[in-house]
């Protein structure tokens, strides 16, 4: 089956992901993988490009494939979910996620509707949860919530996940008000008496309908989550070290039950193992290989030096170091993307004269919508208010030296007081995504 370029990059980051979705790889899926590889003509090349895209875009490329190719998608996940003879419960959501998803046709999934969402920056982690979410407040789905309550939770417990149904978390943490209190004293020790005296004064005051805009529209929203109609949400609890967390996002109809009754019934229709023994020679891949990597990368580099990615939303990747993120805050990234762009470099008594552009790569990656305070972090910074360049050089520098040691020299902003500061890495060895 001939694929075009960017489905294979996309089919390419659905099977990578998949293959680590329970943390374990085996001899027999590594078989698996490489024959879907050959046959479908996805090369090296396009397993690296697919490490630097989402999964709900992959996804979202996949949908424009064709019934045939779609036919292939199918039947390779199938194949490489059992090639190791078992089906782990993250593995199994994420098979159902991605056939709903890519909208392969299953007499199962008629009348679901349901699409994968990749949100970055998220604080919270939601596994083993299900949550209703809404835009605004709709009748006749919550009245169906609070009549078949108690079977919902039923059949989710059956599944190993729980209900996280707004007013019902509400009226729980309202009655046990004491004991919540008490839990976040411990739990959460950087918030201060006057902040627990103001979450106990007005838990009462906020209703249901407006903690669910705020959060679901408002909080989710900015960070690129789309609601367009009442849905259950599902945690991909991926394995994969990510800077997104993974969510399906199952749309209800008028019957939630009915909703994930078929949900279910194409999930366990879809994990149907053939019979035979558990393949043995399993590898658990987990966070600490990939630190393993980094540390030994880190000392024997090519060349001492690695490519330097600049995304599509501005972060930053070591993309020979096992593309480890060098994180540092915003304007951070924006004024080191500013620098990166003129190689020969920018006096900082002249970053006056930059002023527009480093405005201009600010408000590109990051995720405030007020221009004005975007622009006084920039005014600030170019204007020496509260000399905040030299904490932010800095900062930028610790980044760097905390991933590369002493070879972080390169990539670095540089330079003698009253002359120009630049970045010494050579730019055929930056990606810039960005522009």
């Amino acid at each position: 089956m001939k694929f075009k370029d960017n489905a294979k990059i996309a089919f390419a980051k659905v099977l990578s992901d998949l293959i680590q979705s329970d943390g374990i790889v085996n001899q027999g899926e590594i078989e698996c993988l490489h024959h879907i590889f050959m046959t479908t003509g996805i090369d090296n090349s396009h397993l690296k490009r697919s490490s630097m895209m989402t999964l709900s875009h992959a996804v979202s490329v996949l949908q424009h494939c064709g019934p045939m190719e779609k036919a292939a998608i199918r039947q390779a996940i199938r194949q490489l979910s059992i090639a190791d003879g078992d089906i782990d419960p993250n593995e199994s959501v994420l098979i159902t996620a991605l056939t709903l998803a890519i909208d392969i046709t299953l007499p199962e999934a008629k009348g679901l509707h349901a699409e994968l969402v990749s949100i970055p920056d998220l604080s919270f982690d939601i596994r083993n949860t299900v949550v209703y979410v809404e835009s605004s407040y709709h009748k006749t789905i919550n009245a169906a919530i609070r009549k078949d309550y108690e079977a919902i939770c039923l059949l989710l417990e059956k599944h190993g996940k729980q209900l996280f149904y707004l007013p019902t978390v509400m009226s729980e943490l309202r009655r046990k008000k004491k004991t919540f209190l008490q839990t976040l004293t411990y739990l959460e020790p950087l918030l201060t008496d006057s902040q627990l005296h103001l979450i106990e004064h007005d838990m009462k005051h906020f209703n249901c309908s407006m903690l669910s805009q705020e959060i679901f529209l408002n909080y989710l929203n900015s960070r690129g989550f789309k609601l367009n109609s009442p849905a259950f949400l599902f945690k991909i609890d991926n394995q994969k070290a990510s800077s997104y967390q993974d969510f399906l996002v199952l749309s209800i109809d008028r019957y939630p039950l009915e909703t994930l009754n078929q949900f279910y019934k194409l999930n366990d229709s879809l994990l149907q193992l053939p019979e035979g023994e558990h393949i043995a020679d399993e590898l658990a891949y987990n966070g600490l290989h990939k630190i393993i990597i980094d540390t030994i990368l880190k000392y024997h580099s090519y060349n001492g030096l690695s490519r330097l990615l600049v995304s599509e939303d501005g972060r930053l990747y070591l993309i020979d170091r096992n593309r480890t993120e060098v994180k540092m805050q915003t304007i951070a990234r924006a004024l080191y993307i500013l620098y990166l762009r003129h190689e020969e470099g920018i006096a900082l008594t002249a970053l006056g004269d930059h002023r527009e552009e480093l405005l201009e790569i600010y408000a590109m990656i990051s995720n405030y919508n007020n221009t004005e305070k975007l622009r006084q972090t920039v005014d600030n910074l170019v204007d020496f208010v509260g000399s905040t360049i030299n904490p932010l050089l800095s900062r930028i520098k610790r980044a760097f030296t905390s991933l590369l040691g002493e070879q972080a020299k390169d990539y670095l902003i540089e330079g003698r007081v009253r002359d120009k500061k630049r970045i010494n890495l050579p730019r055929n060895m930056v990606t810039d995504e960005l522009r």
